[in-house]
């Protein structure tokens, strides 16, 4: 066996020996940080800022959670999503922007009061984010608020 096959061998022992908490929290912090400055940028209406955070090709995915299943909004590239996302999170009166987990990963939600009206989750490719996935519908997170 070549020596090159030994050691992709090692390496992909050791990626799966890597336990999946540890892969989590090793990249943890870039992600929650990147969440926290488009938590800011979104909350005090920088556009710029969030143009930086945003990949060009950046789509904003808006599920309204209605039961007539109605097909979610999908919208892209820097200007349309800059223009969705400080439209619907930059200064709405009684609403706050959190920073929490989300299946699994760095979120945000929207809430008013204690009733979380909206969940976002980011994407990244390459630092930069090219995903935001928006599930709006309280009643549709009715069961997720309680925990």
């Amino acid at each position: 066996m070549p020596i090159t096959s030994k050691l992709k061998l090692r390496s992909e022992r050791a990626d799966a020996a890597l336990p999946r908490t540890l892969w989590d929290w090793l990249t943890r912090p870039a992600n929650y940080r990147a969440v926290h400055e488009f938590r800011v940028a979104a909350e005090s209406g920088d556009a710029a800022r969030l143009t930086t955070l945003l990949a060009p090709d950046v789509a904003v995915v808006v599920d309204s959670g209605e039961a007539e299943q109605r097909p979610p909004r999908v919208v892209g590239g820097i200007y349309d999503a800059v223009t969705l996302l400080l439209y619907g999170m930059a200064g709405k009166p009684g609403a706050t922007l959190v920073e929490r987990p989300i299946n699994g990963q760095s979120g945000l939600t929207v809430n008013r009061g204690d009733e979380v009206t909206a969940a976002m989750t980011l994407d990244f490719t390459g630092g930069l984010i090219s995903m935001v996935w928006i599930r709006l519908h309280p009643v549709m997170l009715r069961h997720w608020n309680q925990i």
